[in-house]
């Protein structure tokens, strides 16, 4: 025993316990995932991300079940995130143009007094008995296209404050507020239908987005940006933007994993409702928790990835969208809610660590002029989650939501292997160098 308490007091004492008890220390954890909320700037960016993408889960939740319910189709429930999605694919890199050319937090307050707007009128279409389908996708339609300008310049925004772990950090508590708002939004969004229907919940919608407006529109940012040319046209940044993806392996890379991630994996998200009241038969709040345990577990991935702040973000990034897509094919094929729940949960792991190193890849392979356009090679890769839900939705009418889900997921996965093996570095099996191309690991120079 002598000898046991001897070795034990050591191993205390040793270095490596030290540290490991540090990074379990709650205190340590706290201040490493939360450090860059020091930054005053950040601090405020990220307080109006609390508000815009809640209100924006709560949009997604609120019209995938009015038009579920006026419609009772599978596919025009999936034409509500085709409509969202669709401009990042038709503007995604005009929005980067316009980052690089003009002042990243003035686009910022453009955005959300355009979706204030927009949200009034739709409050007045619910109460006036107007509102159809079309309102609907004309709604999410022009949130989307101001989706696809705020993720542009608020990203860029990020590397023109952090490098380094500090920018992977930032990046991770951004994405952890946009996919954890799924944890309230949906939820808020399917309650207020319950108790006020479609227009109350709107009431609530307009009451964030202004949330939003006021501190956007109070905040003050003197980080220099390095502006790109005033005399380039938008659409020669569209061809810069072309030339970025064609010239830089790190950006191309990061955009086709995220083409694929959102062609194949993230429009499974549309047959989720179906799912859920024709297969599990459950009401709208039921459905919301589902949508909220992929926020939360989304959120979990997230702060992890805020904390850890990994080396190995080539894999925490594709890894985590394979995880995504493996867990929606569980969920689609789940015979009980509960355990439908827990893939949800599963699924959203896998994105908390895809969309905490999606932004970070691409930022740290361009300088800070190229910042807005790198992000609008990000936002076309996420455009094509439009016709992901469109295919899926056509599929899931043909077919069925379950089979659907399947097929599409699983040449999802498939893209992925295929992806790692044409880009190493998203395996880590490559050095990255500050232009952007790339090294084997394996030889030394």
């Amino acid at each position: 025993m002598r000898l046991l308490a001897k070795f034990l007091k050591r191993v205390q004492s040793s270095k490596i316990m030290k540290n490991v008890f540090n990074f379990l220390n709650v205190s340590s954890i706290a201040n490493r995932t939360f450090d860059t909320l020091h930054n005053p700037v950040f601090r405020r960016v990220w307080s109006i991300g609390a508000f815009y993408y809640t209100y924006r889960a709560t949009e997604l939740a609120v019209l995938s079940w009015f038009v579920l319910e006026l419609t009772d189709s599978e596919l025009q429930v999936a034409l509500i995130g085709v409509s969202r999605i669709a401009p990042m694919f038709l503007f995604g890199l005009v929005s980067g143009g316009l980052a690089d050319r003009f002042t990243r937090h003035w686009l910022m307050r453009g955005v959300q007094s355009i979706n204030f707007l927009a949200g009034v009128l739709m409050v007045i279409a619910l109460y006036s008995g107007i509102a159809t389908a079309i309102h609907a996708y004309a709604m999410i339609f022009i949130t989307g296209t101001t989706w696809s300008i705020d993720y542009a310049a608020r990203r860029a925004l990020l590397g023109d404050l952090f490098e380094g772990k500090e920018l992977t950090s930032a990046t991770a508590l951004d994405s952890g507020l946009v996919t954890g708002s799924n944890l309230i939004g949906p939820l808020l969004g399917t309650i207020l239908i319950r108790f006020v229907d479609f227009g109350g919940a709107y009431v609530g919608i307009s009451f964030m987005m202004a949330s939003a407006l006021l501190l956007v529109l109070s905040m003050r940012v003197n980080t220099p940006q390095a502006y790109s040319s005033k005399a380039q046209s938008v659409l020669s940044q569209v061809s810069s933007s072309i030339e970025l993806m064609r010239t830089n392996r790190a950006v191309l890379g990061t955009v086709l994993l995220t083409a694929s991630f959102n062609f194949f994996g993230w429009p499974y998200v549309q047959m989720v409702p179906v799912i859920a009241r024709d297969i599990l038969n459950t009401g709208e709040i039921q459905y919301g928790l589902l949508l909220s345990s992929l926020g939360f577990g989304a959120m979990i991935g997230a702060l992890l990835i805020a904390s850890i702040k990994p080396i190995h973000k080539g894999n925490v990034y594709s890894l985590g969208a394979a995880l995504l897509m493996a867990a929606a094919i569980a969920y689609a094929w789940s015979p009980w809610y509960w355990l439908a729940i827990f893939w949800m949960f599963i699924a959203g792991i896998g994105l908390g660590g895809f969309a905490g190193m999606q932004p970070v890849l691409a930022l740290e392979a361009v300088g800070s002029e190229l910042r807005g356009r790198a992000m609008g090679a990000i936002v076309l890769g996420i455009g094509f989650q439009a016709p992901g839900m469109f295919v899926m939705g056509a599929i899931g009418e043909i077919i069925g939501p379950r089979e659907s889900v399947t097929y599409v997921g699983g040449v999802g996965l498939v893209s992925i292997v295929i992806l790692r093996q044409i880009f190493p570095a998203l395996a880590d099996k490559t050095k990255r160098l500050t232009d952007g191309t790339e090294t084997s690991t394996h030889f030394k120079k």
